[in-house]
C-alpha cells in the first residue's frame, strides 16, 4: 500500500516537475554557446587582473582583498545578474504568448508544478555557471601567485552568487507570471543594475557629501531603505567578515562607494578618518533582499493561477 502511494506521489508531483525542469533547462535556458559566453563574461575581468603583481596591494597575496569586491561588483552584481535576466525573463511570458504554456497545461501538470520545473532548472543553470566561473579564476590564481586564501574566496563568491540568483532569478520570474511583454519584464530589473551598481559611484558619494543640519543627505532621506546596491555590498562585507577576515583597508575604501564607510581627510595631518555607517544590520540586508524578492514571486503566482491561457 506504501509503495503504490509512494508511485502515486512519484506520478502526479516529481514526474511532471522533472519533465518542465529538463524541458526548460535544456530547450529554454540552456544553449551550448550562450553558456560558453556567460562563463566569459564571467571569469575574463578577473582573470585579466592576476597578471598584475598583487603585492601592489597593503593585503599582501590575499585573493579576497584583490579581487573579491571587484568580482562581486561587476562580474556578480552586473554580469551575472544580467545572465540571470536574460534566463528568467521569457520563461513563463513567452510561452503563455506562444501557446506553449497551453500545451503544459492541458497535460496533467498543475501551473505550480510549471512554475518550481522552471524554477529548479533556472537554479541549476546558475549554479553552474558560477561554480564553473569561479573555478577556472582559482585555477588561474593559485598558477599566477601563492594566494593564500584560494578557498575562502571560493567559498564567500559562490555564497554570495547565490544571494543574487535568488533576487534576481525570483524577481524577474515572477515579473514573467505578471507582465506580457518581455522587454519590460527584462527592464525592470536591468533598471534596478543601473541605478544600484553604475549610479553607484556617481548619485552615492554625492548624497554623502551634501550635508543638511550636520548629516549627509543619504541619511537624512533615508536612501538606504531602498538602495539594494548598499544592502548587496552589506551582505557581502558580512560574508567576508565571517570567512575570511577582517575587512582590509583597499576593501573598505571600494564599500564607501555603496554607502558601508564614509572617508574623510583631516585638514591638518591629512590622515583617513573611517566610519561605519550601520544603517542595516547585514542580517537584515540579506532578510529585505529575500523577502522583496519572494513578494514578486508570490503575487506573481498567485495572478498566474488566474489567468486565463487559450
Amino acid at each position: 500500500m506504501l509503495k503504490k502511494s509512494n508511485q502515486s506521489f512519484y506520478e502526479k508531483s516529481i514526474k511532471p516537475i522533472w519533465a518542465v525542469f529538463k524541458k526548460s533547462l535544456y530547450f529554454d535556458i540552456y544553449g551550448r554557446w550562450k553558456f560558453i559566453i556567460a562563463l566569459i563574461a564571467m571569469s575574463s575581468i578577473s582573470i585579466m587582473l592576476l597578471p598584475i603583481d598583487p603585492q601592489t596591494t597593503d593585503n599582501i597575496y590575499s585573493l579576497n582583498a584583490y579581487l573579491g569586491l571587484g568580482q562581486v561588483i561587476f562580474s556578480y552584481c552586473v554580469i551575472f545578474s544580467f545572465i540571470m535576466i536574460h534566463s528568467s525573463a521569457s520563461l513563463i511570458s513567452e510561452e503563455t504568448k506562444s501557446g506553449t504554456m497551453l500545451l503544459l497545461i492541458s497535460k496533467p501538470i498543475s501551473r505550480g508544478e510549471i512554475v518550481w520545473g522552471k524554477y529548479l532548472a533556472l537554479w541549476i543553470y546558475g549554479i553552474v555557471i558560477n561554480l564553473v566561473s569561479c573555478a577556472v579564476i582559482c585555477l588561474v590564481a593559485i598558477i599566477k601567485f601563492p594566494f593564500n586564501d584560494i578557498f575562502s574566496y571560493f567559498g564567500t563568491q559562490i555564497l554570495f552568487s547565490l544571494v543574487i540568483l535568488f533576487f534576481y532569478g525570483t524577481f524577474t520570474l515572477g515579473l514573467s507570471m505578471i507582465l506580457k511583454n518581455i522587454k519590460t519584464i527584462a527592464m525592470i530589473p536591468l533598471l534596478i543594475i543601473m541605478i544600484t551598481i553604475f549610479g553607484a559611484y556617481i548619485i552615492r558619494p554625492a548624497l554623502f557629501y551634501i550635508i543638511i543640519d550636520g548629516r549627509p543627505f543619504y541619511e537624512v532621506f533615508q536612501i538606504y531603505h531602498f538602495d539594494l546596491g548598499y544592502h548587496f555590498v552589506n551582505i557581502y562585507a558580512w560574508f567576508y567578515e565571517t570567512f575570511v577576515s577582517p575587512l582590509p583597508i583597499e576593501v573598505i575604501r571600494g564599500l564607501r562607494y555603496f554607502g558601508l564607510y564614509t572617508i574623510y581627510y583631516d585638514d591638518d595631518t591629512l590622515e583617513e578618518i573611517i566610519t561605519k555607517m550601520n544603517f542595516y544590520s547585514p542580517q537584515a540586508s540579506l532578510a529585505l533582499v529575500l523577502i522583496l524578492a519572494s513578494i514578486v514571486i508570490i503575487i506573481g503566482f498567485i495572478l498566474y493561477k488566474k489567468r486565463d491561457i487559450n
